[in-house]
This record gives C-alpha cells, sequence and structure tokens, in this order.
C-alpha cells in the first residue's frame, strides 16, 4: 500500500535554525531560582520576586529583551566580551565564569566556575522533569538525516535536535527547548573521542536508539575502526541499563553494528532489524532506485504492518537505510503503522545533506555540503553514477577532515575507486578538488583515468569561478566535502547565479 498524502502543511517537529544563538522555549514553570539551584551559582545580589525563564540565548546578536544571556568562552569568541550589550538589550539576567569588574547592574549575574557546564546542569535538571519518550542516533553517517525523518514519524509536540546539535553543549540546549506539551524527544549524539557518547547518556538519558553505521568518520582521532566501534557502542551500553527501555534498530547489514548489539545487550533488549539484503528482517528494503534525471529515492518497505512504497526528495541510495532506521525508530516509539504510513511522504533532506534543486537552465544541483568521509563519499558517487542528465557530471569535492595519519591513504584509495567508477563515458565528468588533502586523490584519478578532466583548488573562494565558468544547460553538478571546507558557499553561489551565466 502506498503512503496516503496528507492535506496542509507536515506535522513537522519543532527545530531552530539557529547554532550559536539557539532561542529557547523552556517548561512554563522554571524560575531564576531554579538555575541559581541548578548551576550551584553564586549571585551578585539577591532578589526576591519570582522571575520566569522563557528563553536562553548564547548569542548577542539576536538576543532579545527578557532573555537569560550565557556567556559561553571559545577558541574564536567569548560571549563575556557581549554581556554590556545583552544588558543594554535587556537581559533577565547572566549566566557566565567572571562578573566584569565594573559591574553595577541591578540585573542578577549568576558566577558559575564553568558556563559550559552550567549549560549541561540545567539540560540535565529540564530532563528530569521531562516524562515523554527519548530516542538518541549516532552513527558515522546518516545520523542527522535519520533523526530529522524520527522527527517527522514521530509527529507533533516532537522536539529534535536542531541541525547538528550533537556534541555535549548542542544537546543541553536541546533540552532547552522542551515544552509542556512536548511528547517525544529525538537526540542527536556525534563524538570526536572515547567518553563523550557515555557522557551526553548519563545526563540525558535516552530510553532507546541507533547506530546507523561504523565507518570511518573521526578515524584518524580514535586510531582506527576498531576505536569508531568502541566510541559508537557507548549508546548500546547506556541502553542496555536504562529503564525503562523502548529498544533498538539494528542495520543488520552492517556488521560492526550487530556485532556492538550483540556485545552490549547481555539480556534480550527489544530491537527491531532492519536490512537491504536479509528478507527476514523487521524491516526489508525489498526495492530503492534514484530517479535518473530529478534524482529523487524512491524504496519499498516490507514490515510487518505491511508494504510500504514512497518517493522521497533525498538524494542518495543510503538514504533508504536512513528511513527504515527512522521507521524502526517509531515503531519503539509505539507510533503505529497507519500513523508512519501518512507521514513517510512528509520526510524532506536535511539542510546540506542530500538536497535536491532544480535550477535554471535544467541544472540539477545535489548539494551535500555539510560533511565528508571516505565510506559516506563512495555510497554518495554511487548514487551519482546511477543519475543520467543530458548534460556532463560536475562534481565538486572538498577534502574529508579529522582523518589524521590516515588522510593520505584514505584519499588515495576513494581516489582509485573515483577512477573505476567513471570508467565508462569519462569526457562526461568534470571533477574539481578543494583543500590540500585532495590532491592524492586527484593523482589516483588523473594516473587510473587520463579522460577525466580535473581541477585543483586550495580554498572554495578559488573553485568558485572555474565551477560556475564551466556549468552548462542541463548538467548535473554534485557537491560534498567536510565542513571546514565551507562548500556550501560555493552551493549559495550557484543558486545565486543568474540563469544566462548557468549556461545554454
Amino acid at each position: 500500500m502506498k503512503p496516503t498524502k496528507s492535506s496542509g502543511q507536515p506535522n513537522s517537529p519543532l527545530t531552530i535554525d539557529r547554532w550559536f544563538g539557539i532561542i529557547t522555549r523552556m517548561f512554563s514553570q522554571v524560575t531564576l531560582n531554579d538555575l541559581v539551584e541548578w548551576t550551584r551559582a553564586k549571585l551578585s545580589s539577591p532578589f526576591t520576586s519570582v522571575k520566569f525563564v522563557t528563553a536562553i540565548s548564547s548569542d548577542s546578536r539576536t538576543f532579545k529583551a527578557e532573555e537569560v544571556f550565557v556567556a559561553l568562552p571559545g577558541e574564536k569568541f567569548d560571549g563575556h566580551q557581549y554581556i554590556e550589550e545583552v544588558v543594554s538589550k535587556g537581559a533577565l539576567a547572566i549566566i557566565g565564569e567572571k562578573r566584569p569588574a565594573t559591574w553595577n547592574h541591578s540585573i542578577p549575574f549568576l558566577e558559575v566556575p564553568s558556563s559550559l557546564r552550567a549549560y549541561v546542569d540545567i539540560g540535565r535538571a529540564l530532563r528530569k522533569k521531562f516524562q515523554g519518550k527519548i530516542l538518541a542516533v549516532t552513527g558515522s553517517a546518516g545520523k542527522s538525516s535519520t533523526k530529522d525523518m524520527l522527527g517527522v514519524l514521530l509527529g507533533p509536540q516532537t522536539i529534535v535536535s536542531p541541525k547538528s546539535f550533537n556534541n555535549l553543549l548542542g544537546v543541553s540546549k536541546t533540552l532547552c527547548l522542551l515544552e509542556d506539551q512536548t511528547k517525544n524527544l529525538v537526540l542527536e549524539m556525534g563524538m570526536n573521542g572515547f567518553g563523550e557518547i557515555r557522557e551526553m547518556c548519563e545526563n540525558f538519558q535516552p530510553y532507546g536508539g541507533a547506530v546507523t553505521n561504523i565507518g570511518d568518520a573521526h578515524i584518524g582521532k580514535l586510531g582506527g575502526r576498531d576505536g569508531i566501534y568502541r566510541a559508537k557502542k557507548e549508546l548500546f551500553d547506556w541502553i542496555s541499563k536504562s529503564e525503562p527501555c523502548l529498544g533498538v534498530a539494528i542495520n543488520l547489514d552492517d556488521s560492526l553494528v550487530v556485532r556492538a548489539a550483540r556485545e552490549a545487550f547481555s539480556k534480550p533488549v527489544k530491537s527491531i532489524s532492519y536490512s537491504a539484503k536479509d528478507p527476514r528482517a523487521d524491516i526489508y528494503i525489498s526495492e530503492r532506485s534514484i530517479d535518473p534525471q530529478s534524482g529523487a529515492l524512491s524504496l519499498k518497505l516490507i514490515t510487518k504492518g505491511g508494504d510500504f512504497k514512497v518517493t522521497i526528495p533525498h538524494f542518495g541510495i543510503h538514504h533508504a537505510y536512513n528511513l527504515a532506521a527512522s521507521v524502526a525508530l517509531a515503531r519503539l516509539a509505539q507510533v503505529s503503522w497507519k500513523e508512519i504510513e501518512q507521514r513517510l511522504s512528509q520526510v524532506v533532506p536535511s539542510e546540506s545533506r542530500g538536497q535536491i534543486t532544480q535550477l535554471p537552465a535544467k541544472i540539477t544541483l545535489i548539494d551535500e555540503s555539510y560533511n565528508s568521509n571516505p565510506s559516506a563519499l563512495i555510497s554518495s558517487l554511487e548514487s551519482v553514477l546511477l543519475m543520467n542528465p543530458k548534460g556532463r557530471k560536475i562534481i565538486v569535492l572538498g577534502e574529508m577532515r579529522e582523518l589524521d595519519d590516515f588522510s593520505e591513504s584514505l584519499h588515495r584509495e576513494v581516489g582509485r575507486q573515483i577512477a573505476n567508477m567513471f570508467s565508462e563515458n569519462p569526457t562526461q565528468v568534470v571533477l574539481f578538488a578543494v583543500g590540500k588533502e585532495t590532491q592524492s586523490l586527484l593523482q589516483e584519478v588523473q594516473q587510473a583515468n587520463s579522460k577525466v578532466a580535473t581541477f585543483y583548488a586550495e580554498t572554495v573562494e578559488q573553485v568558485s569561478p572555474p565551477v560556475l565558468g564551466a556549468l552548462r544547460g542541463q548538467d548535473l553538478v554534485f557537491i560534498k566535502g567536510s565542513r571546514g571546507i565551507a562548500l556550501d558557499k560555493l552551493v549559495n553561489q550557484i543558486k545565486a547565479s543568474k540563469p544566462q551565466k548557468l549556461g545554454h
């Protein structure tokens, strides 16, 4: 049976589209006294009236009157430098590590040893108040897309980690989004080292979740694939002792995920499996295909609740796994098959993660500029291979970061695979590589497949003019790279280009 399209707007979960200065909407009865107690703050001066807290911000640029400002120190900016600015805007209170020597304001200053820890303490306290379901998603790739899909399937009154709020600070800010009527909370958990997922679990206590896959992301910091396995397994380790326990979604096609589940759960835990290879899985991805012109993904899921056929506007065959994982997690959260069926067609791509845009001159732009790692890149390029544009395939690849000692070898391996993938019709492919680490990738492509046109640039500023100049009508443009290389700037430039400048 096919998903039913709902009328009106999708029942999208609440997400806030800002990182540094997220505006939070807290439980209705949280007071400033609560914040003092939760953070164990030293007050600049006592206050007697009850002051209700409705919002917290850490960005002076977007700060509004009656919000609480948290002065967060960082590598590039120190929030303490902007205290006077937010005071002039009508701050309700300030949370910071050091009260200015010239402080002479009547508003409360909550002095704490660590502003980050204060944010965590607030999130932890709000977590204790929350009585709904909490699910967490981690993985080397696909965690952001999976949590966003899950947010839609869980329906209204669901809070989802905005963007990639997936470290200790980001998850703390997500907890501050909770409202009185919230029923479901979906947390994304990333990591750069051992113990980070465990710390988030200890503070925010998810009842269930999924490890989407275990690949190469952060391999340099964790000493190899086994290190990544150990770090990601921390989520399953927590869920194994969670009370209550909603269970886990298990990707049967990833041997390390299966191993992690087997080793983490010494006693039976509810699980829902999914697979594109094993028909015995609880959710079997029996069909998946890419539209060769639009890039949209069509798939069929065979489940105990029936067969579901759906087309979603996500680029990449791999998103079939993300959708299956989100369906499995929704079922663990007791969402009915009927509700899942109704909501499947409402999912949309996460920002810069498989977004497809049709541009003037019939140019198709695929934006995966948010992040990249070897396994995710190859998976996406396999889908590019399935596309059949009337023009050329313009591929812009940014370097893959956080690979450290493995960087050159992995870039070379990806280069060899690219050369092999595009060995047929190489003259229809133009490859741009951005960032010093991509030089080894380009060398492998050039040595194995000299007919592929290649260009190298160190920065996005250097690559933008030749890319814009190369575009022609009916071309397919695929852009992917690690966040730090900032290929989103190129995406925006392409979108803003005049039709006549995009070829004919």
